[in-house]
């Protein structure tokens, strides 16, 4: 007789299984543009291939009529061109310029522009601990950038990195920003999350597919294409689809703390296989940016949890 996981735990394995996946994705992102593979090609490529896993599985689950293109479609076009290709678009880019540590924890301003968004679009304005939280955030990024010469093999277009880096996170707090919008009245079922990510990834794929004719060298060797097809497959798809499993298991409050650390498995990754090597501007200013993420986080949910009690 098998004994049953406890929900609460089965949470944190589908969690630390995504996040462990996610933690390849800037190595492997950062192996390819090292190697000079044209990174438009793998941005377009990894979509496709995320794409179809989401195809697959909702087609095995027969969820596939959960898959309404048409529904709401002004702002899932927006989430798509916005939130996911630009988004890929510029992380890519990013690390032709700063290593894969870096980028993952400029992409964690994310929450200072949902802060900022919150603020514009609702009118809600910000209390004490969260400009707080935007000082140590920011205050992170001008560490790093002032600490520039303690980095190995800096690239000479450093600051367009950092400024690229920046728009990651611009971006992605439109993701986080307006897919709550769409995401809120699913209530968590996890099987209408995945169809609500197939329908993004998939107009994603055709938006980025003109990048494909971008001339740029494709990957030749059997290492090039092994982590493309890889960062598609696990990133793109298996990854969203347990971390979206995940939420439905844990706290949300929990689950913003656990996606600060695919910055460690990011570094971990980096260090065994690219020879990333620490410094303590990079340290402590991931730590004010990650902590400045985590609260601003923290508070909003808060707020968003209080206000649905009203």
């Amino acid at each position: 007789m098998t004994k049953e996981i406890h929900p609460h735990r089965l949470g944190l394995i589908y969690a630390f299984a995504a996040l462990f996946l996610w933690g390849i994705h800037g190595p492997a992102g950062r192996y390819l543009a090292l190697q000079g593979v044209n990174m438009y090609v793998v941005t377009a490529l990894r979509f496709w291939l995320g794409a179809f896993v989401f195809f697959l599985y909702t087609l095995r689950h027969g969820h596939l009529r959960k898959v309404r293109f048409k529904e709401r479609i002004k702002l899932v076009l927006l989430i798509a061109f916005v939130g996911v290709a630009l988004n890929s678009l510029f992380y890519h880019l990013t690390l032709i310029y700063l290593p894969g540590t870096l980028v993952m924890i400029l992409e964690n301003l994310s929450p200072v522009f949902v802060l900022a968004f919150s603020f514009l679009l609702e009118r809600i304005r910000p209390r004490f601990v969260e400009l707080l939280s935007l000082a140590l955030s920011f205050g992170g990024v001008l560490l790093i950038v002032l600490g520039k010469e303690h980095f190995e093999d800096l690239h000479s277009l450093f600051y367009f990195g950092i400024f690229l880096g920046i728009i990651t996170g611009l971006t992605f707090g439109v993701y986080v920003y307006f897919s709550a919008v769409l995401v809120r009245p699913l209530r968590g079922r996890p099987e209408d999350i995945v169809a609500f990510l197939m329908k993004i990834f998939t107009i994603t794929a055709l938006i980025m597919s003109p990048l494909l004719l971008i001339p740029g060298r494709w990957p030749q060797s059997f290492w090039e294409w092994f982590w493309l097809i890889e960062m598609g497959i696990f990133q793109s798809g298996a990854a969203y689809i347990l971390w979206n499993y995940a939420l439905s298991l844990l706290p949300t409050n929990e689950t913003s703390i656990l996606f600060l650390m695919t910055i460690l498995f990011t570094t971990v990754n980096e260090m065994l296989f690219l020879g990333l090597k620490l410094n303590r501007f990079l340290v402590t200013g991931g730590i004010l940016i990650m902590a400045g993420g985590y609260f601003l986080t923290r508070r909003r949910k808060k707020r968003v949890v209080t206000e649905a009690m009203i």
